[in-house]
C-alpha cells in the first residue's frame, strides 16, 4: 500500500517536471504560473488500457520466445510519451497537436530510415497517442450496399427506365 502511495507521488512528479518543462517551451516564465493553476490530473485520452499497450508494442520484433529486446521497448514507449505529453501540452494550451515539433525530424538526412526502431532518430509517423489514434482508424461500421449501390447502377438504370 505505501509502495503505491510512492509510485502515485514518482509519477505524478515525473509528470509535473515534464509538463512544466514543455510549457515553459510553449509559453516562456508564464510557465510556472500556469502549472500552478491548472489540474494536472491527466486527460483519460494518454490513459493506456490494455489494447492500447498491445497495439502499441505490436509492431516490434520479439525473439523467439517471444521477448523484446529492452532497448526497443524503451525506445517505443518514450516515443509513444513524447506524443501524449505534447497531446497534453496541446490540450492545456490550446495549440494544435500538428503545431508541435519532432525533435528526431529535425535531422532532414533522407537516408535516415526514422521507421526503424534501431535507428537513433526513430519516430513514430503519427502524432496522436495511440489511444485516439486507434479510435481514429478504426472501421465503425461497414457498408454492405456499398456493392450494389455502385456497381450495379445499370440495373438500376434499366428499372428506373421501365417504370
Amino acid at each position: 500500500m505505501n509502495n503505491d502511495i510512492e509510485i502515485d507521488a514518482l509519477i505524478k512528479e515525473i509528470n509535473y517536471n515534464d509538463l512544466l518543462a514543455l510549457l515553459t517551451v510553449e509559453k516562456g516564465s508564464t510557465a510556472k504560473v500556469m502549472i500552478t493553476l491548472i489540474s494536472l490530473h491527466e486527460p483519460d485520452e494518454i490513459m493506456y488500457k490494455r489494447e492500447h499497450v498491445q497495439e502499441l508494442l505490436s509492431t516490434l520484433d520479439t525473439d523467439y520466445y517471444g521477448r523484446y529486446e529492452f532497448n526497443d521497448l524503451q525506445k517505443m514507449i518514450l516515443e509513444d510519451r513524447r506524443l501524449r505529453m505534447n497531446y497534453w501540452t496541446g490540450k492545456i494550451t490550446h495549440k494544435p497537436i500538428e503545431k508541435f515539433k519532432n525533435p528526431n525530424l529535425l535531422n532532414v538526412n533522407e537516408k535516415v530510415d526514422r521507421k526503424d526502431i534501431k535507428n537513433p532518430y526513430f519516430t513514430l509517423s503519427r502524432i496522436l497517442p495511440i489511444s485516439l489514434h486507434m479510435e481514429r482508424t478504426k472501421v465503425i461500421s461497414t457498408d454492405k450496399t456499398y456493392d450494389k449501390l455502385h456497381f450495379d447502377f445499370k440495373a438500376r438504370y434499366l428499372q428506373s427506365e421501365q417504370d
